[in-house]
């Protein structure tokens, strides 16, 4: 091949490539963007490729919205009557594959507390044999929206207001 003729086809591929790239950028920018009268022109011309392609994502794809969660926690009632409250998740070194796998544990004991909560109490009541314990209860906590107005105004997301716990099994503790 002439060097005349692969020196025009690698100016036309590099061209190419350009507008794909430019091409495809708006695309990625236009398909989550949230509504307007300019984003709706724009969209309806790249709809074809979007589609395609399934890039119609939510606006959330850059940044997502996490709600409120749950997390587990239980209360240690010693033998003077005595309440020590507790977050184990908390304990967690999140860098560690030990974390992933008590996280996945405090859900199942979450999500099945008739089936998993007599052998956690009795799990719980041996961690803490110091404390002497009477009973554990286990708690199911749900936190409610925090905004950045609720800090300004001096309020905590660990706050009553916030948190709402769920008795989810009272265990007592063996030998007691």
């Amino acid at each position: 091949m002439p060097q005349a003729i692969r020196s025009g086809l690698q100016r036309l591929t590099y061209v190419a490539m350009s507008i794909l790239l430019v091409w495809h950028t708006f695309a990625m920018v236009i398909g989550p963007a949230p509504e307007s009268s300019i984003i709706g022109a724009a969209r309806s011309l790249a709809q074809p490729y979007l589609t395609f392609f399934r890039l119609q994502n939510e606006w959330e794809f850059f940044a997502p919205f996490v709600g409120p969660g749950y997390h587990f926690s239980y209360v240690i009632e010693d033998a003077a009557g005595e309440k020590h409250t507790f977050t184990p998740a908390d304990r967690l070194n999140n860098w560690h594959p030990n974390s992933i796998w008590m996280r996945d544990r405090y859900t199942v004991i979450m999500t099945k507390p008739d089936v998993y909560g007599d052998a956690a109490g009795a799990a719980l009541c041996l961690e803490h044999a110091l404390l002497h314990p009477v009973s554990v209860t286990l708690l199911e906590v749900e936190h409610s929206e925090f905004w950045p107005v609720d800090l300004r105004e001096g309020k905590r997301p660990t706050d009553a207001e916030f948190v709402k716990a769920k008795t989810l099994r009272t265990v007592s503790c063996p030998g007691r």
